[in-house]
C-alpha cells in the first residue's frame, strides 16, 4: 500500500527528474529523426509529408458537411478551399516548428533533459502554429486538446498509483456535464459554442418542420408521421394535465417519444459521419461497421434514450411545479444513462467536461465574478497540446489509441518508428508506478 508520504515524493521526484540532464552527446537524428542524419533535410522531409496529410485530413473534415447539405463536390470544394488551405497550414506549421525546436534545443543544450524531448517543442509550435487557424476553430482544437491532456494526466496518475482507478467515474462526470450543459441550454444565460449548440438544439429541441411534406427528408416524415398517429391514439389525456411550462403542442408522452427517434436518428447520423472520416470515405465499409458492431448501436440507443429521458423528466417536474432546477435536475438524471455506452467511453465524458466548465467560465465572466484570462485559448491550447505529445513520445502506453493512429498517419508512421530505448534512457530518471512497491 503506497502512503500518502510516498505519493508526495513521487510527485516531487518526477517533477525534478524533468529537468536532469539525460544523455549526453546523442544526437537528435538517432532520437528525432533517423531516416537523415541532417536536421535541416529531415526537416524538409518532414514538412512535406505533413503538408500532404494535413491537406487531406481537412479536405475530407471540410467537404463532409457540404456534401450533406446536399451540395455538388465542386461546389464543395469551391466552398471548402480556403478553410482547407488555412487548417492545412496550422496542422503543417506545427508539426515542422515543433521537429525544428526539438534540434534547435538539442544544440543549444548540447543534451537531452526530459522536458525538452517533446513538451518544450511542441508548447513552442503550438504557440507559433495556433494563430494561424481561425479564431471559432481555435476554442475547439483548445477543448479537444484539454480533454486529451486530462486523460493523459489521469492515466499517469493511475499508472504511478497516486490515485485509484475510479470506476463509473465516467458515468459521474457526464451526469454533471449534462446537467450543467441542459442548465445553460434551456436558459439561454450563456453561449458556449455554436456547434454544441446547434447539437444540443437537434436533440433535445425536437419540432415538426414547417416545410412541404415533399421537401422533407423521408425519415422525417416517418418519425413525424408515427408520432401524429401516436398522439391521436392517446386522445389528449396526457395534454389535457399539461402544465402550462410544457411549450410542446403534442401530448407528453408523444413528444418524449418523437425526441427519442429524433435523437436515435440523428445519434445514427453522427456515428456514419465519424466513421466514414476514419475510413477514408469508404460508406461501404462503414455500413460493414454498423452490421458487425453492436457498440455502435448502443451509441445511437443511448444518444436515443437520453433525449426521450432529458425532456420527459422536464415534462414530469413541470407537473410536480419545479422551476428553476429542472433542467439540471432532468440533465443529470437522464446522463446516468451513459452507463450503457460501449468502452472506452472516458474520453467522450472528459470532452463534455471540458466544454461545461467552458459554459461556468463564461457565465462567471458574464456576471463579472472573474475577470478573462488574457490569451485563454492559446495558453490552453498550447499546455494542453504539449502535456499530450509529452506523453505520446514518453509515454506512448499511456496514450489514447485512437490519438495514437492519428499521430502515425499524419506523420507517415515515423512517429511509431521513435527509438522507444533511446526515448527510456533520456526519460531514466523518471519514478514510475513500480518503484513505489512495497
Amino acid at each position: 500500500m503506497i502512503t500518502a508520504q510516498e505519493k508526495i515524493s513521487c510527485l516531487l521526484k518526477t517533477a525534478k527528474s524533468l529537468f536532469v540532464p539525460g544523455v549526453y552527446g546523442l544526437p537528435c537524428s538517432k532520437l528525432w529523426h533517423p531516416e537523415h542524419p541532417r536536421c535541416d533535410i529531415a526537416g524538409l522531409q518532414f514538412l512535406s509529408v505533413c503538408s500532404v496529410k494535413a491537406v487531406k485530413i481537412y479536405t475530407a473534415l471540410y467537404l463532409l458537411p457540404q456534401l450533406l447539405k446536399h451540395k455538388s463536390i465542386y461546389e464543395g470544394l469551391k466552398n471548402t478551399f480556403p478553410g482547407v488551405m488555412r487548417s492545412a497550414a496550422f496542422l503543417t506549421c506545427h508539426c515542422y516548428v515543433t521537429c525544428a525546436a526539438h534540434c534547435v534545443l538539442r544544440r543549444i543544450l548540447g543534451h537531452y533533459r526530459a522536458i525538452t524531448v517533446a513538451f518544450i517543442p511542441s508548447a513552442i509550435g503550438s504557440l507559433a502554429s495556433i494563430n494561424i487557424e481561425k479564431y471559432h476553430r481555435r476554442e475547439i482544437l483548445a477543448i479537444y486538446m484539454a480533454s486529451l491532456a486530462l486523460e493523459c494526466l489521469y492515466e499517469m496518475a493511475v499508472y504511478r498509483g497516486l490515485i485509484p482507478q475510479l470506476k463509473g467515474g465516467e458515468v459521474a462526470l457526464f451526469s454533471l456535464s449534462s446537467a450543467v450543459l441542459t442548465h445553460f441550454h434551456r436558459n439561454k444565460e450563456v453561449k458556449i459554442n455554436d456547434t454544441l449548440d446547434w447539437l444540443m438544439s437537434k436533440l433535445l429541441d425536437c419540432k415538426h418542420q414547417d416545410k412541404p411534406v415533399q421537401d422533407k427528408y423521408l425519415v422525417t416524415r416517418v418519425r413525424e408521421g408515427l408520432t401524429d398517429k401516436l398522439d391521436k391514439l392517446i386522445n389528449g389525456y396526457f395534454t389535457c394535465n399539461r402544465s402550462n411550462m410544457c411549450k410542446h403542442e403534442k401530448s407528453c408522452l408523444a413528444h418524449t417519444i418523437d425526441t427519442g427517434l429524433n435523437g436515435l436518428i440523428w445519434g445514427t447520423i453522427i456515428q456514419m459521419c465519424l466513421r466514414l472520416l476514419s475510413s477514408g470515405g469508404s460508406l461501404r465499409q462503414v455500413m460493414r461497421l454498423f452490421a458487425q458492431r453492436s457498440d455502435l448501436a448502443r451509441v445511437s440507443s443511448f444518444v436515443g434514450a437520453y433525449s426521450a429521458s432529458v425532456v420527459g423528466l422536464e415534462c414530469l417536474l413541470h407537473k410536480a411545479n419545479f422551476k428553476e432546477i429542472t433542467p439540471a435536475l432532468s440533465g443529470a438524471v437522464a446522463g446516468l444513462l451513459f452507463a450503457i455506452m460501449p468502452e472506452p467511453s472516458g474520453p467522450v465524458a472528459l470532452y463534455f467536461f471540458c466544454r461545461a466548465f467552458q459554459g461556468v467560465y463564461k457565465k462567471l465572466i458574464q456576471d463579472e465574478v472573474i475577470r478573462e484570462i488574457p490569451y485563454d485559448v492559446v495558453l490552453l491550447f498550447t499546455i494542453s497540446t504539449a502535456i499530450t505529445i509529452h506523453t505520446g513520445v514518453c509515454e506512448p502506453h499511456l496514450m489514447r489509441p485512437s490519438y495514437t493512429a492519428f499521430l502515425n498517419y499524419l506523420t507517415d508512421q515515423r512517429y511509431e518508428q521513435l527509438d522507444r530505448k533511446l526515448i527510456n534512457e533520456v526519460m531514466k530518471n523518471t519514478v514510475n508506478r513500480n518503484n513505489l512497491k512495497t
